[in-house]
């Protein structure tokens, strides 16, 4: 009985340990707010993806994150909530079809806004080196201004 009950007791105390260890996880995680803003019209959907890795930005492994919202005249907000601290890269698109992909001319220029963290000024796709930022356990703001290909 004295047995059954220490074991009972020791599942009880192993579970509110690894309990505390995910809520103390969580305290260090930040949010991140991204304001896109160049967009043309309120047509269809801003779409954001997160990456965690250059493997994730080379799309060799999952997002930390996605993310979408309707878009709106000029800009809109979105804010990734209880990401970790890490490095970091943003792609947004406005599919203003709500096709799910960012939609390009016979030459892979794109026909709807697009953009990245860091908004850097490059043709075609940036390397993660070029879009990478910093999460700590302090929220930040990303501003990203959409690219218009044709």
């Amino acid at each position: 009985m004295a047995i059954k009950a220490f074991r009972s007791h020791h599942r009880l105390a192993m579970m509110m340990s690894i309990m505390a260890g995910m809520l103390s996880l969580s305290a260090y995680a930040a949010n991140v707010t991204v304001t896109v803003d160049g967009l043309r019209n309120a047509n269809g959907t801003v779409r954001l993806k997160l990456d965690g890795s250059e493997a994730g930005w080379n799309n060799k492994a999952q997002a930390a994150a996605t993310g979408h919202v309707k878009a709106a005249v000029n800009a809109v907000s979105y804010t990734f909530s209880d990401i970790p601290p890490g490095t970091y890269g943003l792609r947004v698109y406005q599919d203003e079809d709500d096709s799910g992909k960012l939609r390009t001319n016979m030459l892979g220029i794109p026909k709807e806004g697009y953009g990245f963290s860091n908004n850097p000024s490059v043709m075609g796709m940036p390397s993660f080196q070029q879009v990478q930022f910093t999460v700590t356990k302090e929220d930040i703001s990303v501003v990203i201004h959409l690219k218009h290909g044709i």
